[in-house]
């Protein structure tokens, strides 16, 4: 018996590895294939739609998610805790938009009360449930399917990934404290090499980052759509969603920094507009990168009709 237990967990991971490479195979499609399936489907779908209405939902979830978020790093034994994940987060976001969360985290940190919290926790409950409808909707089309499960089950769902999404930040926000913890330690230490700490605050952080969105988006695109999927490592998919989304997070900081003047123009809405536009951005790298596997999934399920 303790063999079996010892060989089926590996024999897993192997079948869940294989079942990962057959997935690269892009159900015999071509790249150029699956690109224009894929931006077709995005249009026929209206993902841009779709991700405006995750931007909005994903906006009136923020605020009460950092309310919480702030009143658990609270109770954690670290110093400079909310400080170092302030400083994370101004290195990918715009100016505007970290002045603004910046802002209203020091406001909550000032008027945090029981009634506050608990107002925050039924907020989160309800708009963070949305998010993830509205992903479900979504990728339920992408996979040319119709949603048939019990409703209970599908408001259920979106409810414990909304918990796990909350849960997971948390834990990125800790371990991104890693980073300037070492160096600051590496630091006390007589031995010096050049530039390691800057490698191991921006490496750690990213590093960080770029995992907690893989397995975000890993289980978001097993668990929500309306077909039984396996697990897959690391699906072309989550592949698009997690390179997409730093690409596209960088890029806009950029722009927004160099090229717009958001707060001339907006005044005080500035930050809040920016705010917007970066979270239509993020639902639209998720749902695209949804689309992907979709795509791949009708063609591996053409492919295996066809030869039968």
């Amino acid at each position: 018996m303790s063999k079996i237990h010892v060989h089926v967990p590996v024999a897993e991971t192997v079948a869940s590895i294989g079942r990962t490479a057959r997935l690269w195979r892009l159900g015999g499609l071509t790249p150029w294939q699956l690109i224009v399936r894929s931006v077709r489907g995005y249009r026929e779908n209206h993902f841009d739609a779709r991700s405006a209405q995750f931007a909005y939902y994903s906006m009136l979830s923020l605020f009460p998610l950092l309310i919480l978020l702030i009143a658990a790093l609270a109770q954690l034994p670290l110093k400079g805790v909310l400080d170092n994940a302030l400083d994370a987060a101004g290195e990918a976001l715009p100016e505007e938009m970290d002045k603004l969360l910046t802002g209203q985290i020091h406001d909550i940190q000032a008027r945090s009360t029981f009634s506050l919290l608990t107002a925050s926790l039924g907020v989160l409950a309800i708009a963070g449930s949305q998010v993830f409808l509205t992903i479900t909707e979504g990728l339920n089309r992408a996979y040319g399917v119709v949603e048939t499960r019990k409703i209970w089950r599908v408001y259920g769902l979106a409810f414990l990934l909304t918990v796990a999404a909350s849960l997971l930040l948390l834990v990125a926000v800790v371990l991104m404290i890693v980073g300037p913890m070492l160096s600051a330690w590496l630091a006390t230490m007589k031995f010096s090499i050049p530039y390691l700490s800057t490698i191991l605050q921006s490496g750690v952080r990213w590093g960080v980052v770029c995992a907690c969105l893989w397995i975000y988006t890993a289980t978001i695109y097993c668990l929500v759509p309306n077909v039984k999927l396996p697990w897959y490592w690391f699906s072309p998919g989550s592949a698009f969603a997690v390179v997409g989304w730093v690409l596209a997070s960088q890029g806009f900081r950029l722009y927004v920094e160099n090229l717009a003047s958001y707060n001339t123009t907006y005044g005080a809405l500035g930050g809040v507009i920016v705010l917007i536009v970066w979270l239509n951005l993020t639902g639209a790298v998720l749902l695209m990168g949804g689309q992907i596997n979709g795509v791949i999934h009708r063609a591996e399920v053409a492919q295996a009709g066809a030869g039968r």
